[in-house]
């Protein structure tokens, strides 16, 4: 199967409390800046395997901001997909909206089997682990990540109260990639875009209008950065 791969980073970093996108800090503090998050992301997929095509979603009018950023890292000139075959397009709204843009332009270069979406803003993936869920979206159709909560859960009603006490042992904090057959997705990520309802994330969309999620084995050092202090 082909893969391609859409990497989201549109989104304003407001959590972060500085004038820098996420995606674009330096990830070692104490190192000369070369490795940023969104390129550490990026090598890892490249890493990985082929995936074409490549596209990253980023602000409107930031291209030239995001290739500088990745240019910075001589690790992806390694390869012979940087630079001319990553794609960039500007997201939308929501991360909803960035992911269908990005979909759109997926399509645009070709219709791969499947799609790989992740976050930008999680850089420690392991190409172990991509290559864990492209085997098993090619066993299920539609793969994700997921681990076990180490804490119980609740679920509460609008005043703070408990009103279900859940099972922790049947329940997942999913992650990225999360990986889907490429048409189908499109196809249920276009009806989305017009029923009125706010999706967190693709595995929502896709159960909604194509199918039922496996879930994989996700890995702890996965994280995402949301907090300044996720860096250092």
């Amino acid at each position: 199967m082909t893969f391609a791969l859409i990497i989201t980073a549109a989104g304003s970093s407001q959590r972060m409390g500085g004038t820098l996108k996420k995606e674009y800090l330096p990830l070692d503090p104490h190192g000369d800046g070369s490795v940023s998050v969104l390129s550490q992301v990026l090598y890892s997929f490249l890493s990985a395997g082929t995936f074409q095509p490549v596209v990253i979603t980023i602000p409107p009018g930031g291209a030239e901001e995001a290739a500088t950023v990745l240019a910075r890292d001589h690790r992806l000139h390694e390869f012979d997909i940087f630079p001319r075959g990553i794609h960039f397009t500007e997201g939308g709204a929501s991360r909803q909206a960035s992911v269908l843009r990005g979909m759109e332009a997926v399509s645009v270069h070709g219709s791969p089997d499947a799609v790989l979406i992740h976050d930008g803003a999680r850089p420690w993936i392991t190409p172990r682990l991509i290559r864990l869920v492209c085997d098993d979206c090619i066993a299920h159709g539609a793969s994700v990540p997921g681990m076990t909560p180490v804490d119980t859960q609740k679920e509460i009603d609008g005043t703070g109260t408990i009103v279900r006490h859940l099972q922790r042992d049947r329940l997942v904090s999913v992650q990225t990639p999360q990986a889907f057959l490429f048409l189908p997705l499109l196809d249920a990520h276009r009806k989305a875009a017009t029923d009125g309802e706010a999706y967190t994330d693709d595995t929502a969309i896709w159960s909604r209008y194509a199918g039922s999620v496996h879930v994989c084995s996700g890995e702890h050092s996965n994280k995402k950065i949301t907090w300044p202090g996720d860096i250092g």
